[in-house]
């Protein structure tokens, strides 16, 4: 998507823009809900920051309520985006517009818009940048509403693209991780001033993934703090009804594509054949014994299709843009 979003909120204050260090972004697709109980967060556990909204063009009508809702906010900018270019491209929008915007910005934490921070949870990731000044990406604990862990730890499968959360190491102290989340994840700012992006081939899913690969190959490493705590209600933006285990036909297709795509551009030829083997064979018959229907055989087909048409090789963040999913 080339077009360019419009901000359809007033600007952040000068003064707040001069002395910004760090701001949060907020992709929004549907449901004003979430992503007022996301800001609301913000506002009552890092005061004074500054909040960039990016509406990834909502059919619902839910970015014409965040306009209305932020229309005499002086913390928070909306950008009002012209299409969907998926979560990286709002990513990438929210990213330049705060390079922008704010240019003493060491910072920028991106926010899911179904997440909330809690009591000192910035400050701790902050605290942890600090201390290891090679940290290019510092995440945290994502919890479920209910307590239970949703996120602690990641890592990069080379050869299913799969599970990519796993267990945190014992002691609860801050560790050196392969992945973080991009469900909360603060980004050094001298990295996006380097050029880093989110690929936005990635229509949607593993598109952190790829980026934790760029930080690791510009030599930075990723840091997670389990000090720091972040509630995940995961409101999730594609609809319609479970075909595998949670997983609805859309998002079957789209993690499918994307997984595809990631092994193309970073794994070598071996371990590309080895993935696509498991793919095309081992990865039907283990979701058969799952869903014996196979309501999700045709997305899953066509997300391979996908991944394997689809351009590895394009430069820049901006890239080819995504086929229609399923159900468009």
């Amino acid at each position: 998507m080339t077009a360019t979003a419009t901000a359809s909120t007033a600007p952040i204050t000068a003064a707040a823009t001069a002395a910004a260090h760090c701001c949060v972004v907020i992709v929004h697709y549907r449901g004003a809900a979430d992503t007022l109980a996301a800001v609301a967060s913000v506002r009552a556990h890092a005061r004074g920051i500054a909040i960039v909204v990016i509406d990834n063009d909502s059919p619902d009508g839910s970015g014409t309520e965040l306009a209305a809702a932020f229309a005499d906010a002086g913390d928070v900018s909306l950008l009002r985006e012209p299409g969907n270019g998926g979560f990286g491209a709002g990513c990438n929008r929210g990213i330049d517009f705060a390079l922008q915007a704010f240019p003493a910005l060491q910072q920028l934490l991106l926010l899911n818009p179904d997440a909330e921070l809690t009591a000192g949870a910035l400050a701790a990731m902050q605290d942890t940048a600090r201390r290891h000044t090679d940290a290019g990406v510092v995440g945290c604990r994502i919890v479920r509403p209910d307590g239970s862990v949703w996120f602690e730890n990641g890592r990069f499968r080379r050869w299913t693209s799969s599970r990519c959360h796993c267990r945190a190491p014992a002691g609860g102290r801050e560790f050196a991780s392969d992945f973080v989340t991009a469900c909360c994840m603060l980004l050094d700012a001298a990295l996006l001033r380097q050029g880093l992006r989110f690929d936005e081939r990635f229509f949607l899913y593993s598109e952190d993934v790829d980026l934790c690969q760029q930080v690791r190959h510009r030599g930075r490493t990723l840091w997670i703090t389990p000090a720091a705590t972040v509630v995940h209600r995961g409101g999730g933006s594609q609809s319609g009804p479970p075909v595998l285990g949670e997983l609805t036909a859309d998002q079957v297709h789209w993690l499918t594509r994307s997984k595809v795509l990631l092994a193309r551009k970073h794994l070598r030829w071996p371990e590309r054949l080895l993935f696509l083997l498991l793919a095309a064979l081992a990865k039907p018959l283990v979701g058969l014994c799952i869903a014996p229907r196979g309501r999700w055989l045709l997305p899953y087909g066509r997300g391979l299709w996908h991944g394997l048409r689809a351009d590895s090789t394009a430069g820049g963040p901006r890239g080819v843009s995504p086929p229609p999913s399923p159900s468009a």
